[in-house]
């Protein structure tokens, strides 16, 4: 991997992990249906003139059906979840629960595609699942109340609902590109979310009152448009660049750098405290996520009496 490379890594990360603190400008203020429903519309323009302009728009169309499926669980639950869920929950915290995605595409891949569950991968669900207790463990990091386990529990059925869309992808859409992929799925979300968020307007919490979306501040929008275009249609781009420079192994491990920049900007931005529950959770997490996507170990061939010295 050149200097490049990992440069582009980093900024990667530090804008993945940046998508928490504009979610907790916007969210408050605009709610889950408006929130998701502008994140994935403003990709969309970002996004659709470039495959229109490789000529793979007529391919978009033929994949309508799965693109819709996969589009919903890759970005529609989602981002509904982590909407609500940045309402209770400090940002440093939600990008350490977002790193947990790997590690349900691990679970997905043993329970539905029948993938081998080999002790490494066991051991590394075990840890992940470990990692999530210790977060919610800590009373300094998860506000007391239902409010605050009900979105640690969204934050998992986001990162699940993640980890399903990708194997739905594997099956169903191998054809397209990445960017197409992506496109097409964020173009399916957007069609479905963007007529409830203009019916419904705003949903504010307090303090924020604004009932229609002329009301709605420019911080708001500043932040939603961030969410779309930079850490999500920017960001697809410089993904999909580095799976083709370095390959997709090496590529996501960008999801070990995440909860450091999310943490970081929690701090730094939103006053968050990062307490060592946090760290050490976030280092269990990490390497069960890196055990569970681990290929299972090769058997050898050759036999156990091959290699003892001849009689």
């Amino acid at each position: 991997m050149t200097f490049r490379d990992t440069l582009a890594m980093l900024a990667l990360a530090a804008v993945w992990g940046g998508s928490f603190l504009f979610l907790h400008v916007a969210a408050p203020v605009v709610g889950p249906v408006g929130l998701a429903a502008f994140r994935v519309s403003s990709a969309v323009l970002l996004l659709l003139p470039i495959v229109l302009l490789k000529r793979d728009g007529g391919q978009l169309i033929s994949y309508a059906k799965p693109l819709l499926i996969c589009g919903l669980l890759a970005f529609g639950l989602p981002f509904l979840c982590l909407s609500v869920a940045a309402r209770h929950l400090p940002a440093g915290l939600m990008s350490i629960l977002n790193a947990t995605t790997p590690m349900w595409g691990a679970f997905v891949g043993w329970l539905w595609l029948r993938e081998r569950m080999h002790l490494t991968r066991g051991l590394g669900l075990t840890l992940g699942l470990l990692g999530v207790t210790l977060l919610t463990a800590d009373k300094g990091a998860i506000p007391p109340g239902s409010g605050g386990l009900l979105a640690v529990a969204l934050m998992l059925c986001a990162t699940l609902s993640y980890a399903l869309s990708v194997h739905v992808a594997r099956r169903h859409l191998h054809a397209l590109s990445p960017l197409s992929n992506a496109t097409g799925t964020l173009c399916m979300t957007a069609l479905v979310m963007i007529g409830p968020a203009l019916w419904l307007g705003p949903q504010p919490v307090p303090p924020h009152t604004a009932q229609a979306w002329n009301e709605v501040p420019g911080t708001a929008w500043a932040a939603l448009l961030a969410l779309g275009i930079v850490c999500t249609g920017l960001a697809q781009i410089v993904f999909f660049r580095l799976i083709g420079r370095i390959g997709p192994n090496q590529a996501l491990t960008v999801t070990f750098l995440i909860p450091v920049f999310g943490m970081l900007w929690g701090a730094l931005f939103l006053n968050e405290r990062i307490t060592s529950w946090m760290l050490l959770s976030t280092v269990v997490i990490a390497l069960g996520t890196w055990l569970a996507n681990r290929p299972a170990p090769v058997p050898s061939l050759q036999p156990a009496h091959a290699s003892r010295p001849p009689p």
